[in-house]
């Protein structure tokens, strides 16, 4: 199986990003009543919902073009959920927590198994930097050769 959990802002340290996470919070993306993307935009990784659609690039890491479903992209957010309230567990722990707490939220929120030979899960996980005021974990499934789909996973 195939499964990738990845620190956000560990990675924003890395490449030099500054602790100024403010485009993270941005969304350029028109939305319509039901918080689905009807125009696309760049949108800021911690402004993704589940059912967001997008397109994600080889080095973008604070944000993303949002697009609808309905367009080409090549990854979703299928889940977002709040790790427990606890000083950090380390990144080990972190990262098992995502991975099953992902996996363990595709089929309520797809309505199908998931099923490793066809698709990818990512879990973006906070880092031990970021723990301190973010716990979400964001559930995203991807094709394994990052190939453009068009609709939507989600129910």
């Amino acid at each position: 199986m195939k499964f990738e959990v990845v620190a956000l802002c560990a990675l924003l340290g890395i490449t030099g990003c500054t602790t100024d996470r403010s485009a993270s919070f941005g969304d350029q993306s028109v939305r319509d009543s039901s918080g689905h993307i009807t125009s696309g935009g760049k949108v800021g990784v911690l402004r993704l919902m589940p059912g967001d659609c997008f397109i994600l690039g080889a080095d973008e890491i604070e944000v993303v073009d949002g697009v609808p479903c309905e367009d080409d992209h090549n990854a979703e957010v299928f889940s977002i959920f709040e790790m427990a309230s606890t000083d950090w567990p380390g990144s080990r722990a972190v990262a098992q927590v995502a991975e099953k707490g992902c996996v363990d939220r595709f089929r309520g929120a797809t309505g199908h198994a998931f099923d490793p030979v066809h698709v990818a899960i990512t879990g973006y996980a906070p880092s031990e930097r970021s723990w301190g005021d973010d716990r979400k974990v964001l559930c995203v499934v991807t094709t394994h050769d990052l190939g453009s789909v068009r609709g939507r996973v989600t129910k």
